[in-house]
């Protein structure tokens, strides 16, 4: 199996799932309100861009933990999720990174309880306006994320249109366009496909 992607990242089977796990945390932890706007194809894309489905610790460039800074499939801010505990009352326990990375349904919750958060503090901004305020380095953050929003909607509409019956090729087409520089490490994750119990 590939082992490094374009940053000498690597994919291990200790932190990393697979796509069908990553569905199946989505289908017990994406249950809520938002699930219709932030759809598990759409949590598949930016998990996959964000952590390559791997629920750890936010890297440095020399593959070292920077336990500081953002944990998780979401990776989310330290500051972010002290931030959704204060001020947030509907999410589901108080989180703590080192809580995110113990258990990948927390991981899960985490970032769907933050999109909740954020639909709920910004209810007239649109879809693509809240994932940039969640991928813009925390609230009010200055990052430009337009290129990795973008790539999640793209990776939610090519996994939409197979409405639940995965292969490894259309698994393949969608985790590219969520992150075409991890590329190398898809066949890590894909399996022999997967199928869903959607009914859509």
């Amino acid at each position: 199996m590939p082992s490094k992607d374009w940053k000498g990242y690597t994919w291990t089977s200790e932190h990393g799932y697979t796509f069908g796990q990553m569905w199946n945390f989505l289908e017990y932890g994406n249950v809520l309100d938002t699930r219709v706007e932030f759809s598990n194809e759409l949590m598949i894309g930016l998990f996959w861009e964000e952590s390559m489905f791997q629920n750890w610790w936010q890297k440095g460039d020399k593959g070292q933990d920077l336990k500081q800074y953002a944990a998780g499939f979401g990776q989310i801010e330290r500051a972010t999720l002290g931030i959704m505990n204060a001020l947030y009352p509907e999410k589901r326990m108080k989180y703590t990174p080192e809580m995110i990375v113990s258990d990948p349904l927390i991981s899960v919750n985490a970032s769907v309880d933050y999109l909740r958060y954020l639909r709920k503090r910004y209810p007239n901004s649109t879809k693509v306006q809240i994932l940039h305020n969640y991928g813009g380095a925390g609230e009010g953050g200055s990052t430009d994320v337009s290129a990795k929003v973008s790539q999640w909607m793209n990776c939610e509409a090519i996994l939409r249109g197979a409405q639940g019956e995965f292969s490894a090729d259309l698994i393949t087409q969608g985790l590219t366009a969520a992150e075409p520089n991890h590329a190398s490490l898809i066949p890590n994750v894909t399996g022999g496909g997967y199928s869903s119990s959607l009914g859509y």
